[in-house]
Order: structure tokens, then C-alpha cells, then sequence
């Protein structure tokens, strides 16, 4: 979904500040975007609620994983499944961006999503089966204080908006309000608009110097939050291929996915080049569509294999076949 010009200008003048404005029963209230330190103080509090939870008596993972195993209410092949299912996702992902053919990549990210909602389906069946378990509840608790510990009164943060007590004297639903709060900064900040943000005209000054995070935000590393490092990541992407590739057309300078694909398609038909010549006039494709051949072809003079066999009288012989490909022969 694409937003306007203001909208972009407003995210990325937030990336930049560090924190997003909100508001909670009638006040501003200043809403942290978290960082390295932030993440490993989260991790803590994980930790913390998990042994709690073991203290407690509440059973690990692996242990309500082996009870239900052994009562027969979750077999050891449904665990396989989930991980045949993960590791495969991941397989037809990189395969995915190794394609070239634009309708190729439709077709099997197509697969890729039939592959995802099945998985999905079989992870929610399991946590069904296995229960509250001491991470399952470390989970819940620490996203309670990622709530907490991103509110605060001051831009300095240096006091939050509730102390650990105050929070747990909360409301059911004045903790959904923060919810919803800190989902709207989420979603704004999410990598998809961060990427059109970067690619806006607005931005286009800063592109060139997002190569070092220290030196265009003016603090160490460290200290950045995950959406500036994005920013300056995809920054430093799309100068990069703003740099070094060729003949990008304008209607997809602004949509970073489809310049991405551009990019990576341009990438490899130059990798899988081999002997073709430079100045070639056509290129054929086997297994090309018609809208393949638009969107790949530098010239416009690609051709339809099936269309020159046509005209050769339904066949093509080796010379005619290399001729196509842009051979001396």
C-alpha cells in the first residue's frame, strides 16, 4: 500500500528523532523506538519469566513436547512435518530470488504461500496440543514489558509511562489502548514503508551518504534503533543499484520491490550471458511469457521461441536456434 509524500516525510522524520508521538487518556506520551541494548534487556526480562515459570512448576517446551508424544496427543512425525515444511519455505525462497523469469517467481511464490499456510496451520494445532508451557509464558510477560518499557513521559527517557507496579494495576483495556498505540508506531515503521520512504524523491539527497550509519546519524552504532539501521540499509541498497545498473525504468524507480527484481534480473542475465554478444538485437527465453519478455528485454526485440519456430516452418535447427541467441555462426 502506498501513502503520500507527508506520510513518508513524517516516518522518516521520526526514524531520524529516535521515537514516535502518541497519546494515553487525554496526554502526549513518547514512544521509543528500541535498539540493541533495548532487544538485550528484553532477552533478560525473558529469562527472568522463564524460570520463574520452572519455579513454579510450569513444564518447558521440551518437556510438555515429550508428555504429549507419550500420551499419543501429537506424534513425533507431526514435528517433522513442521520442520520439513520450514526448511523447505526456505528453500523455495532462495530459489525464488535465483529465477529470472518474472512469471516464474509469481508461480512459485504461489507455492511458497500454499507451503506457509499449511505451516501456520500445523504450528497453531501444536501450541493447541501442548499448552502453556514456561517459555509460552516468558512470551506473554515479556511482550508486557516491551509494552511498558517503550512508554515514556520525556523525550529524554529517563521516566516511563507506568513503573512495573503501576502497570500491573492497569486495566484489561487500557492495556489493549497501548496495544493499539505501540501497533500503530509497528506498523508505520514497518521494513515495507520504510523502503518506499527511502525511495522517495524527498529522500533521494541523503542516499549517497547513508554508506556510513555513524557518521549520517551522528552516534555509534550501537545506540541506533532497528529503524535507522533499516533506513540506512536499504539506503545504501538502492543507491547501490541506482549506481550500477542500467536502463531502469522510470515507472519503477519509486516501488522497491519491483526495482529490487529488476535489479536481480539484470544481475543474472548478465551472469548466465556467456557467450551472447553485447550488441546483440534479440535474446529468446525458453519458457518466457509475452509480459516476461517485456519486462526482461533491454531492447524490446526479444523473441517468442515459439513464434520463430513458425516462421521456420515448426521447427529450428541448431544455427537458427544460436543465431536467436544472439551467436555468430
Amino acid at each position: 500500500m502506498s501513502y503520500s509524500d507527508e506520510f513518508y516525510i513524517s516516518l522518516i522524520g521520526e526514524v531520524f528523532d529516535g521515537y514516535s508521538v502518541s497519546t494515553f487518556k487525554g496526554r502526549d506520551v513518547f514512544v521509543k523506538h528500541i535498539n540493541l541494548r533495548d532487544q538485550k534487556y528484553l532477552n533478560t526480562y525473558y529469562e527472568r519469566y522463564k524460570d520463574l515459570a520452572i519455579s513454579k512448576g510450569i513444564d518447558t517446551e521440551e518437556e510438555r513436547s515429550d508428555y504429549v508424544k507419550e500420551e499419543g496427543l501429537w506424534e513425533e512425525s507431526d514435528d517433522m512435518e513442521i520442520a520439513s515444511l520450514e526448511t523447505e519455505t526456505q528453500n523455495l525462497k532462495k530459489t525464488k530470488q535465483s529465477l529470472f523469469l518474472p512469471s516464474k517467481k509469481e508461480a512459485l511464490q504461489k507455492t511458497i504461500d500454499e507451503k506457509l499456510l499449511e505451516l501456520y496451520k500445523l504450528k497453531n494445532q501444536r501450541a493447541e496440543v501442548v499448552g502453556l508451557t514456561a517459555e509460552a509464558y516468558a512470551n506473554r510477560r515479556s511482550a508486557d514489558e516491551m509494552l511498558r518499557f517503550c512508554f515514556f513521559k520525556d523525550l529524554k527517557f529517563e521516566e516511563n509511562l507506568h513503573t512495573e507496579d503501576e502497570f500491573g494495576e492497569l486495566e484489561s483495556d487500557e492495556i489493549a489502548e497501548l496495544n493499539i498505540r505501540l501497533g500503530a508506531v509497528t506498523d508505520k515503521m514497518s521494513e515495507e514503508n520504510i523502503k518506499h520512504a527511502v525511495l522517495k524523491p524527498f529522500f533521494s539527497m541523503y542516499l549517497a551518504n547513508c554508506e556510513n550509519p555513524r557518521d549520517f546519524y551522528g552516534k555509534a552504532i550501537i545506540n541506533l534503533s532497528v529503524y535507522q539501521m533499516k533506513t540506512v540499509m536499504y539506503g545504501r541498497v538502492f543507491h547501490s543499484i541506482f549506481q550500477y545498473t542500467d536502463d531502469i525504468p522510470d515507472n519503477i524507480k519509486e516501488d522497491p520491490d519491483k526495482l529490487m527484481a529488476f535489479s536481480e534480473n539484470q544481475r543474472n542475465k548478465d551472469s548466465n550471458n556467456g557467450g551472447v554478444k553485447d550488441d546483440a538485437d534479440a535474446s529468446a527465453v525458453f519458457g518466457a511469457t509475452a509480459d516476461d519478455i517485456k519486462k526482461t528485454s533491454k531492447s524490446g526485440n526479444s523473441i517468442s521461441l515459439s513464434d520463430a519456430a513458425k516462421e521456420a516452418g515448426g521447427k529450428l535447427d541448431m544455427k537458427q536456434m544460436m543465431r536467436l541467441a544472439g551467436h555468430d555462426v
